[in-house]
C-alpha cells in the first residue's frame, strides 16, 4: 500500500502545472535572443557591405583625380590617409599601392584595415577596357582618359566569436582618370 501511494504521489505532481511558466519562459526567451543575435549579425554584414561598396567608389575617385598629369603642389611625398589625418600632397599620382593604402585608410568600426584588399592589377587599370570590352584608345599608363577599375574585397565573419564562416563581399568601381 505504501508503493502505491508513492506512485499516486508522482503521478499527482507530474499532472500539476506549476513551473510551466518558467520552462515556456525559458525556451521562448532562448529563441528570441537567437533572432535577436541574427538580426545584430545582419546589420552588421549589411554595414560591411555598404563600407565596401563605399570604399570601392572613394578608391576609384582616388585613382581618377590623380592621373599622370596630376600636379598641383612642389611637396615631394605621396600620403594616402583619409580623414580625418587628410594630409594628401597634391603632386603624387595614384599607383596600386596607394590606391591600397587610401582604402585601407577609410576602415573603421568593426571593419578591419588589413582584411581590405583591393586589386588594381595593370590588365584591370591603365590601359584597361571600357565596359563593352573595347579598349579605352589610352597609350600612355595612368594617363587622362583611361578607365580605372577598383575592386575591394572584404571577409566577414558570421559570429566572429565562434569562426564558423566567412561571407566574401567584394564590389567594383569604374571610372575614367580626369587628369
Amino acid at each position: 500500500m505504501k508503493k502505491a501511494s508513492r506512485l499516486q504521489i508522482l503521478f499527482r505532481l507530474a499532472r500539476e502545472e506549476h513551473g510551466t511558466e518558467l520552462v515556456e519562459f525559458a525556451m521562448t526567451a532562448l529563441v528570441l535572443i537567437l533572432l535577436l543575435f541574427g538580426i545584430l549579425e545582419l546589420m552588421l554584414a549589411m554595414y560591411a557591405y555598404h563600407f565596401t561598396t563605399y570604399a570601392a567608389q572613394e578608391g576609384s575617385r582616388f585613382a581618377m583625380v590623380r592621373g599622370n598629369t596630376w600636379s598641383e603642389n612642389t611637396s615631394s611625398t605621396c600620403s594616402t590617409s583619409a580623414p580625418p589625418n587628410f594630409t594628401m600632397a597634391y603632386d603624387c599620382t595614384a599607383s596600386a599601392s596607394d590606391i591600397q593604402n587610401y582604402v585601407q585608410s577609410l576602415a573603421t568600426g568593426g571593419i578591419k584595415p588589413s582584411g581590405v584588399t583591393t586589386n588594381t592589377t595593370s590588365t584591370d587599370v591603365w590601359p584597361g577596357t571600357n565596359p563593352d570590352g573595347t579598349a579605352t584608345g589610352c597609350t600612355t599608363p595612368n594617363s587622362k582618359g583611361c578607365m580605372v577599375k577598383v575592386t575591394v574585397s572584404y571577409t566577414f565573419d558570421l559570429v566572429p566569436f565562434m569562426h564558423l564562416t566567412a561571407l566574401p563581399i567584394t564590389a567594383t568601381s569604374e571610372k575614367v582618370i580626369l587628369q
